[in-house]
């Protein structure tokens, strides 16, 4: 109805989207920008840095056209609480574009700024908590709900981040890195899209656990000589003890 107004919650998540999509967009650009322009830096001196350097800016050129042709309205949204303006704006899409530009994000290049992309998937994560505290009062399983949104924030730092190795199976070791931070990139914005627009009452599916336990676990062991991942480990055993922790609560529930 016109004059009708959205949620405060409303308002903040589609900040919060706003705030991640332009922090990680603008560190992933500055970064391949300074590299481009530092002689030091050879973008595509290797198979590696080839790789790395092309994600990066797929994702950024796909996930920016994505976002502005399904959610053009996220942008007047910023300026008002009209129920008119947010009726435009898909969360569920908009998760899509997050796990598009994501991919960006999980792959090392020079001069990262660690601390902002942090900043960036900390404004996405507070806006799946605001999304969840507002359908709380609704869930027929109010613990189980917020376990699922604890282990997804896990399951989202159980992530590796692409680095380059020089370890004797480094090709190997590159293409299962690639292809385990597209999969598990993939999961994770299927469960965020969840979050968004279903229920998410429920995120304790095996095979995503298991594919994440054996991609990240082969990972870790390949590099272990060379240097643990120890980030990645820590995250992916509390991941494994939410997940044990999760999906027995959800069976005696049934």
């Amino acid at each position: 109805m016109p004059g009708e107004k959205v949620s405060l919650s409303s308002y903040f998540i589609n900040l919060l989207f706003f705030l991640y999509f332009a922090i990680l967009f603008a560190e992933r650009l500055q970064s391949v920008v300074r590299s481009i322009a530092d002689p030091a830096v050879h973008p595509m001196g290797s198979g590696f840095h080839r790789y790395v350097y092309v994600m990066t800016f797929c994702s950024l050129a796909v996930g920016v056209i994505f976002l502005i042709v399904t959610n053009y309205a996220l942008f007047p949204a910023l300026f008002t609480r009209s129920a008119e303006v947010y009726a435009k704006v898909d969360l569920g899409t908009l998760s899509i574009a997050s796990g598009i530009l994501l991919l960006s994000g999980m792959v090392h290049t020079e001069y990262t700024i660690a601390p902002l992309q942090f900043v960036a998937y900390g404004a996405l994560i507070i806006a799946m908590f605001i999304r969840t505290a507002t359908v709380t009062p609704s869930s027929g399983n109010p613990a189980l709900l917020w376990l699922s949104l604890i282990y997804l924030t896990a399951f989202s730092m159980a992530i590796p981040v692409m680095y380059e190795s020089q370890i004797r199976l480094s090709t190997l070791f590159h293409v299962i890195e690639a292809v385990t931070a597209i999969l598990l990139v993939f999961v994770f914005t299927y469960f965020m899209r969840i979050v968004f627009v279903g229920d998410a009452t429920n995120l304790f599916f095996w095979l995503p656990m298991l594919v994440t336990a054996v991609l990240d676990g082969v990972l870790i062991a390949m590099r272990w000589k060379e240097k643990v991942n120890t980030f990645v480990l820590i995250f992916l055993i509390v991941t494994c003890v939410l997940f044990c922790v999760g999906k027995t609560l959800s069976l005696v529930k049934k």
